[in-house]
């Protein structure tokens, strides 16, 4: 025999009252992390309730209440707001590119030490030949001996999806590092922004020397603008955490670095699409002679004009506006 009425909705009650106060804070955006798992308890709690409600209390006010509660909860738990598609349409066009103008100056710097390792990289190998058995990986270095590119026979040994795969992976490997070592004062960004410039351009001025230089541009002018943004980007994050620990300014150190490094995040979170796309285009369309280097060249420069278009003015009329409504 089923519980009267009144005495079950008075002995569920605190339940589904604490049930809808999560909900609320959850709402709000004010809900705690360990709150989750009471939120998960608590919903499936109503959620019987339910069901012993529509078998024995049909059509009263306490059905209809458990079934818009379960619903609100349901929805809070399992299906994702369109809050949530609108902050990662609101990171991509506007916090991630206006993070990136505010942060220009770290950008430039990376992108100068970058050059400057080019310079160094080229210089020594085309002024010194045996600076190349420094410089440049020994695989490299025999492929070009024997005048054919390290690059021939990619599509040979894997299919493209899987050489995109491997060159993703890669190069978020890079990325990452590139960023995190600014947590060394910011030394190890700039080893690595430098080292990876006097690699690339000993590598370039190698292939050139060798009568390889246009097979060089084949494969990376395709990929190469976007992806060297990237990298530059990543730097530029780095020696962010490495300029919050050396000059913290009025803050705490801990602190310091926090604040910066929130920033910092952005930039390289909001490079991942964009490293993930631009290995497809390594992967699929780089590699091999199907696609000629004319195409290739104005396919990257393409790529890289919009990419930089995009960071550089995108959101701005967003922000001009909101700026005027203040």
């Amino acid at each position: 025999m089923a519980t009267p009425l009144p005495a079950f909705v008075a002995r569920r009650r605190p339940d589904w009252d604490a049930l809808r106060a999560l909900l609320a804070r959850q709402r709000a955006g004010t809900l705690r992390l360990d709150e989750l798992r009471t939120l998960d308890t608590l919903y499936r709690r109503a959620a019987s309730d339910l069901a012993h409600a529509q078998t024995f209390y049909p059509a009263t006010d306490a059905h209809r209440f458990l079934n818009q509660l379960c619903g609100q909860a349901y929805a809070a738990i399992y299906q994702p707001p369109r809050e949530r598609w609108e902050a990662v349409r609101g990171f991509f066009w506007r916090d991630f590119p206006a993070t990136l103008r505010t942060e220009g100056r770290f950008v430039a710097t990376s992108g100068g030490l970058f050059v400057l390792g080019l310079l160094l990289g080229a210089l020594v190998v085309l002024l010194e030949p045996r600076g190349a058995e420094l410089l440049v990986p020994e695989g490299v270095r025999s492929y070009v001996a024997q005048g054919r590119m390290w690059t021939d026979d990619l599509l040979s040994v894997a299919p493209p999806n899987a050489v995109s795969s491997s060159i993703a992976t890669n190069n978020l490997t890079v990325i990452i590092f590139t960023f995190a070592s600014g947590i060394l004062l910011g030394l190890g960004t700039v080893f690595t922004l430098v080292n990876n410039g006097v690699q690339i351009g000993a590598i370039a001025a190698l292939c050139s020397r060798e009568g390889l230089g246009g097979a060089l541009l084949d494969f990376v002018s395709a990929h190469g603008p976007v992806e060297l943004s990237i990298i530059v980007i990543a730097g530029g994050a780095g020696l962010m955490l490495g300029q919050a620990l050396i000059d913290p300014g009025e803050l705490p150190r801990g602190q310091a670095l926090a604040l910066r490094g929130k920033a910092a995040v952005k930039l390289v979170l909001g490079c991942a699409p964009f490293l993930a796309a631009i290995g497809a285009v390594e992967g699929f369309i780089s590699p091999g002679s199907l696609f000629p280097t004319w195409l290739k060249a104005g396919l990257g420069l393409t790529l890289g004009t919009l990419f930089w278009t995009y960071l550089l003015r995108a959101g701005r009329g967003e922000a001009l506006s909101s700026t005027r409504l203040r």
